[in-house]
């Protein structure tokens, strides 16, 4: 009997599925009851249905007729604990899904830092951007695998097809507090449309208007452009300003990008680690350094432990030559040795192409020789000299007769020790005197 029975219920379910086979019942999740209660609530408002409880047509399948089970769901057995709390990174609004197919996101904080290495990576990945770490005595060096190389063509060739899968590793690892990127912006344009770029503005307009990248405006700029060129004298892309080396360079480039202000004396940096740094060197000047060994005072940290690297430690120097590793005392000897050991180029005066190893001496070179500056005047004939001992010695040899520096070889006496060390050179060979014996 019961066999019977059965078999008529299952024989009706049959013949009601094929009256109506688009009926469907669906069981659906809290979640989904609650969006689906609000949507209904909508459309109440709207008066496209007459009651909450009413069959609902949805947008996405409207050839299917929806009902949900309002009873709530059962507990699987053997399951215990909290429930699972879902991520929190984007979430999905199912509501402008269901009526218009729209997704709205609620987006999570995105940190100043993950904002400044999206927009870098938008950078090398949608233009021929070259990043670099610093240029030393050997040349540029490439911010990836930290080789040298004296030419910039190098570099970018270098960074362009042995770094293309590591563009995203760049400053990947950095903190927000001495976050800055070196950026080489030679023939800058963009790998998406060729088309050339003035300036990295520029090239983030056009890749934000025309090629619809997401790029965060509301960050600070650490976004450094230069210009590499084979020439030692380097041009700033922001200024007229022309400077000899890398270090000075890039330390004007602070007066560009006034991030962080000193409140002392006023001055800007790109991050507050070269901001914390400067402010140390205001400390430093009411401080003195006394070396433990010998007593000798310095006003910074960095002399003192330089003199007892030399002096005490038997350290060659703090001054490397990156090309043979040399160590030096300090950097006028390195360059010295730049110049006569490697060839390299020194800093060439505009006026006469003579070349100099400091700017210091190029300055000196100028206004002495192109400028003809003579700030001292013999007291005598009123004749002017650039340099003081120069003028006493012309006083001395001139107006006095006195030559009290003689020389050791041929007996021959000079006024000043400087006529006497220029006359063993010349005549004899000799670049040091031996002795100073003085006539009396």
């Amino acid at each position: 009997m019961r066999s019977k029975n059965a078999e008529k219920c299952k024989n009706y379910r049959n013949r009601k599925k094929e009256a109506n086979p688009k009926i469907k019942k669906i069981t659906l999740t809290s979640a989904e009851r609650s969006r689906m209660y609000r949507l209904r609530k909508k459309q109440l408002a709207q008066g496209i249905v007459s009651s909450v409880n009413e069959v609902l047509y949805t947008p996405s399948s409207s050839n299917s007729l929806m009902t949900f089970d309002q009873s709530p769901q059962p507990v699987t057995a053997g399951r215990t604990g909290a429930r699972k709390k879902p991520k929190r990174t984007f979430k999905e609004d199912n509501d402008s899904e269901l009526c218009d197919n729209d997704k709205v996101y609620r987006e999570k904080h995105v940190s100043e830092m993950q904002k400044q290495w999206h927009n870098l990576n938008i950078l090398l990945t949608c233009s021929n951007i070259t990043p670099f770490k610093d240029r030393n005595d050997a040349g540029y060096i490439c911010a990836y695998c930290f080789k040298t190389f004296p030419d910039p063509n190098e570099l970018r060739r270098h960074t362009h097809y042995d770094h293309v899968k590591e563009k995203h590793s760049y400053k990947a690892g950095s903190g927000m507090s001495s976050f800055v990127a070196f950026l080489d912006i030679v023939d800058l344009k963009c790998n998406l449309c060729d088309k050339p770029m003035e300036s990295i503005n520029a090239l983030t307009n056009h890749l934000v208007d025309d090629h619809y990248k997401e790029y965060y405006s509301d960050v600070t700029d650490y976004f450094q452009p230069f210009k590499l060129t084979n020439e030692q004298q380097i041009n700033c892309c922001l200024c007229t300003a022309i400077f000899h080396n890398m270090k000075l360079l890039m330390q004007h480039m602070n007066e560009h990008y006034r991030n962080f202000i000193c409140t002392i004396c006023g001055a800007g940096f790109v991050n507050s680690f070269r901001l914390n740094r400067h402010e140390t060197t205001h400390v430093k000047k009411k401080s003195s350094f006394p070396c433990r060994h010998c007593g000798l005072v310095f006003a910074a940290e960095s002399k003192k432990k330089a003199h007892v690297n030399t002096e005490h430690k038997g350290v060659a120097g703090d001054s490397v030559c990156q090309i043979c590793k040399a160590r030096f005392k300090n950097y006028y000897q390195k360059t010295r040795h730049m110049s006569q050991v490697h060839n390299v180029e020194g800093i060439k005066c505009d006026m006469c192409e003579k070349k100099f190893n400091l700017k210091s001496n190029l300055m000196l070179h100028m206004r002495s020789v192109h400028l003809k500056e003579r700030p001292y005047a013999c007291s005598v004939c009123s004749m002017g000299f650039f340099i003081k001992r120069h003028m006493l010695g012309h006083y001395l040899a001139t107006h006095t007769n006195e030559r009290k520096f003689k020389c050791d070889i041929c007996s021959k006496a000079y006024a000043t020790q400087n006529s006497r060390r220029k006359h063993m050179k010349k005549n004899h060979g000799i670049t040091k005197a031996k002795s100073q014996t003085a006539l009396v």
